[in-house]
């Protein structure tokens, strides 16, 4: 009998840290991901690599940032010559499925031995083409309720048909990896009833917004394209209550799983990872959903790792950990759980090994992330994408620290925030000329472009070929 252990890792999308009950957010009813935080260690500054779907999950199955698999917006391929986590264990004797939202279009398809897409025909199709016919085109900002019930919704198909996969990979006696992508909270800003119901909207409190002149003029342009102006401040609430609303019902789906693997006494031998590719605006700025931008609340996430039940591995157990870490971090994470040998290459730290130290120095000191340079045609793809003023045609690189953050944006003009006083970015330390620039910001910019240099010379060393651009009209 083979006794490495099985390894489940649960992805929400676009789930911002601060909508979390383990980031202190008590309007947000996340019991699974708090009792899950209270049985392993939870990350308290975990950012993703970038601040959209196919970059950040990208940069999560290769180990190395945008920068190197130049994966920088939604058209691009992953590289056909960097190995992708899934492919490593299963060289390794894994057993691998993955199901739901995985980006199966952008060829990260590799290395999966059931996969299981929500654009594939059948049940999960038909159920995401009914949540993403919800809302309006012409506004970002709709919210409400699906009909049908709870268990007929999205994720919980992929939270059934998950249970199924499980089922299938003990049939092969092998160890598993099992990557389960749902969907939620995902705009459009739907979800099926009660959950849509389920927080109260007039105890919901709206972000603070930038002041008028202080924002930056593309943003403007967002809330036009959005239509901002349309929306009431009770049309606010109720959408951000429906995005709790649609993280309690992912919990719910999530908790599905984690009974399966109790029922069938898995959780003994058994690794839960939880978190999410990014964030979402949710109001913030005045926005909705997500622009190719480096923003806090775009890139801060959740994270939790459970151990096997009773094993003793981690400790710390039920902690917050402060420290920054990456998403990419999850790449030798995962293999180190798996006991495969992590490439030299990759650009993260094994999180468990660190948490295990006794001395633990930070991980990182800064964290970078980079996104856009995007060339396609696509305009405004509301309810389920972004404006097309939030698609830059530049590449957006970021540093940040716990204290500041530090944006180079060639088309719209480079931002700094200090996270101590302004902890959702609205005065931007750069926005006025003749003010002197802290040292702290200067630095970031220094160190930006190092990452840059180091990130170019590891792409030339690995020899990565780009997937296709997927730029050519009526291929996106």
């Amino acid at each position: 009998m083979n006794h490495r252990p099985n390894i489940v890792y649960l992805m929400t999308d676009q789930q911002k840290a601060s909508a979390c009950g383990i980031h202190g957010n008590c309007m947000v009813p996340s019991p699974f991901q708090e009792e899950m935080a209270s049985l392993g260690v939870a990350f308290a500054d975990a950012y993703s690599a970038s601040s959209i779907c196919t970059p950040s999950r990208t940069s999560v199955l290769t180990g190395v940032h945008p920068l190197v698999h130049q994966v920088t917006c939604h058209q691009n391929r992953a590289p056909y010559n960097l190995p992708q986590l899934s492919e490593l264990l299963q060289e390794a004797g894994y057993y691998t499925g993955v199901i739901g939202h995985y980006e199966q279009q952008r060829n990260l398809t590799r290395g999966w031995h059931e996969q299981i897409s929500f654009m594939q025909p059948g049940p999960l199709y038909r159920s995401m083409r009914a949540k993403y016919a919800s809302g309006r085109q012409d506004h970002a900002w709709s919210s409400g309720g699906l009909d049908g019930p709870a268990e007929e919704g999205n994720s919980a198909l992929i939270a059934t048909r998950a249970i199924q996969m499980l089922d299938e990979a003990l049939q092969t006696g092998d160890p598993f990896f099992l990557h389960v992508a749902i969907d939620d909270p995902h705009p459009p800003y739907f979800v099926p009833p009660p959950y849509d119901t389920l927080v109260d909207p007039a105890d919901v409190e709206l972000p603070e917004l930038p002041a008028e002149g202080e924002q930056p003029a593309w943003q403007l342009r967002v809330h036009q394209e959005g239509r901002t102006d349309l929306a009431s401040e009770d049309d606010l609430r109720q959408l951000i209550a429906v995005y709790y609303g649609m993280i309690a019902y992912a919990n719910t789906q999530m908790r599905r799983i984690y009974d399966a693997l109790r029922e069938r006494g898995l959780l003994e031998n058994t690794w839960i990872i939880i978190g999410s590719d990014h964030g979402d605006y949710a109001g913030e700025k005045g926005m909705f959903a997500k622009t190719e931008s480096l923003y806090e609340c775009l890139l801060h996430v959740p994270l939790i790792i459970v151990p096997p039940a009773g094993s003793g591995t981690l400790p710390l157990r039920g902690k917050l950990i402060p420290g920054l870490v990456n998403t990419i971090d999850l790449f030798p994470t995962i293999l180190g759980i798996a006991r495969v040998p992590v490439p030299a290459y990759a650009q993260g730290h094994d999180l468990v090994r660190w948490v295990q130290e006794e001395a633990r120095e930070p991980l990182h000191d800064c964290l970078f992330a980079q996104v856009g340079d995007y060339h396609g045609h696509l305009k405004t793809t509301y309810p389920t994408g972004m404006p097309a003023t939030g698609r830059h045609p530049g590449l957006v690189q970021g540093a940040r620290t716990t204290e500041f953050s530090y944006v180079h944006d060639p088309d719209y003009g480079d931002e700094a925030y200090d996270l101590r006083t302004d902890p959702t970015e609205i005065r931007n330390l750069l926005g006025k000329t003749g003010e002197e620039i802290p040292a702290e910001v200067a630095r970031l910019r220094e160190r930006m472009s190092e990452f840059e240099r180091e990130c170019l010379r590891l792409r030339e060393e690995l020899g990565i070929v780009p997937g296709d651009r997927g730029f050519s009209k009526g291929w996106e």
